[in-house]
C-alpha cells in the first residue's frame, strides 16, 4: 500500500487529491447525515460547486442518497468509508506515526485516525469506528469480552454493527459503574456492543467507588460473585485511558487522596490504577472487576484513547503495559512522540 501511494504521488497526485476530497465528504455525511451540500462545503473548506460534483459522482456510484432533508450514506457508502480508512492512513502518513509508536512501546499494533479528539468531537467518533472494527476482527468462537466505560468506549459501542462469524461470544463490563451519563457506563457499553453483534451479555450492577469493607461484603453475594467470575475469565479487554486527577474526581476520591496523587505525580488511569510519567503504579482504588495485574494473562488487550490532552496519560499507561493494541488519534500520537 505504501509503495502504491508513493508511485501515485509521482504519477497522478490529482488522483490522491480526489480520494482525500471524496473521503472528507463521506466522513462529513457519516457524522452529520442528513446534511446539505453547503454545510459540507463549509466544514471541509471547499467550494460548494466542487462538493456538488463529487456528491453527484458518489450518488451515481450508489454511495449516497439525496432527499429533501439532505444527503445520507447508503450501506455501500458506509462500507466504502470503512475501506477507505486504511488508504487515508497512508495518504496522511499516519502509518509512519503508528510504526514509531509501535516500536517505542513494543505494542502488537497501533491504529491512528486523523485529527485531534480534544478539539474535534468527530475524531473521537472515528476512534470509536476504528476500535469497533479492531474488536470485531479479534472475536472468535467462545470468547469473552470485557469493556470499560467512558465517552470513547461509548463511541465504540455506537459504531459496532454488522454480522460477526464468531459464535457464543459473551460481553461483560470490566468493572462497576461510575457517575455521569448513562450511555457512558460500562454496563451500557457492554450491553450495546453485545446487542449490535448478536452476542450474550451479563451486567455488574454495582458502583465502582464503594468503600473497601462494603466491597468485600458484596463480593460474597452469589449473583455478584457469578458475574465477577465471568469478568475475571475474559479473554479480550477493551479499555479507555483517563487523565489521573479527572478520573479520581469522578470516582469521588477524597481531597487527601487527590493530594497524594499530585504528590506522587500521577498522570494516567486505567481500571482504578494510577500511573506516573514513568509508568509506575503510584495509587489504586478498591473495586470489583478486572485488576491491572490480570491484563498480562489476556489474549488481547485493546486500549482506546485519543486527544493531545491525553497524550501524557496514554504514554504513562503504555510504559507499564507494553503489549496489545492502541487505537488513538493523530493529535495524541504526535504529542506522545514529541515528548519521547
Amino acid at each position: 500500500m505504501e509503495k502504491m501511494v508513493l508511485v501515485l504521488e509521482r504519477i497522478a497526485p490529482e488522483l490522491l487529491y480526489i480520494v482525500k476530497l471524496r473521503y472528507s465528504i463521506l466522513r462529513e455525511i457519516l457524522h452529520h447525515q442528513p446534511v446539505g451540500r453547503r454545510q459540507i462545503a463549509k466544514r471541509i473548506g471547499c467550494s460548494e460547486r466542487s462538493v456538488r460534483g463529487e456528491v453527484e459522482n458518489l450518488r451515481e456510484k450508489g454511495a449516497l442518497v439525496i432527499s429533501p432533508s439532505g444527503i445520507s450514506l447508503t450501506e455501500y457508502g458506509r462500507e466504502l468509508i470503512e475501506e477507505a480508512d486504511e488508504i487515508i492512513c497512508y495518504l496522511e502518513k499516519l502509518n509512519t506515526l503508528a510504526a514509531q509508536l509501535q516500536e517505542e512501546f513494543s505494542l502488537e499494533q497501533v491504529i491512528i485516525v486523523p485529527g485531534d479528539s480534544s478539539r474535534d468531537i468527530y475524531a473521537k467518533k472515528d476512534i470509536g469506528r476504528a476500535a469497533a472494527r479492531c474488536l470485531k476482527e479479534s472475536l472468535y468462537d467462545g470468547c469473552r469480552v470485557a469493556v470499560t466505560g467512558g465517552t470513547t468506549l461509548a463511541e465504540v459501542a455506537h459504531s459496532m454493527s454488522g454480522v460477526v462469524t464468531a459464535r457464543d461470544v459473551l460481553v461483560v463490563p470490566a468493572r462497576g459503574g461510575l457517575g455521569g451519563e448513562v450511555e457512558e457506563q460500562a454496563n451500557v457499553v457492554a450491553a450495546r456492543i453485545a446487542k449490535a453483534i448478536g452476542a450474550e451479555y451479563r451486567l455488574l450492577h454495582l458502583p465502582d467507588n464503594l468503600e473497601e469493607s462494603l466491597l468485600e461484603s458484596l463480593k460474597k453475594d452469589a449473583r455478584i460473585k457469578e458475574v465477577v467470575e465471568l469478568v475475571k475469565s475474559c479473554n479480550i479487554l477493551v479499555h479507555g485511558i483517563g487523565v489521573a486527577l479527572e478520573m479520581a474526581a469522578r470516582r469521588g476520591l477524597s481531597p487527601e487522596g487527590l493530594q497524594v496523587l499530585e504528590e506522587r505525580g500521577a498522570v494516567g488511569e486505567v481500571l482504578r490504577y494510577y500511573f506516573n510519567r514513568e509508568g509506575q503504579i503510584v495509587y489504586s482504588q478498591p473495586g470489583i472487576g478486572i485488576e491491572f495485574e490480570d491484563m498480562g494473562g489476556l489474549k488481547k488487550v485493546i486500549a482506546v484513547a485519543g486527544g493531545s490532552n491525553k497524550a501524557e496519560a496514554i504514554a504513562a499507561v503504555l510504559r507499564n503495559h507494553r503489549r496489545g493494541v492502541l487505537v488513538t488519534d493523530e493529535g495524541a500520537a504526535r504529542k506522545i512522540l514529541q515528548k519521547g
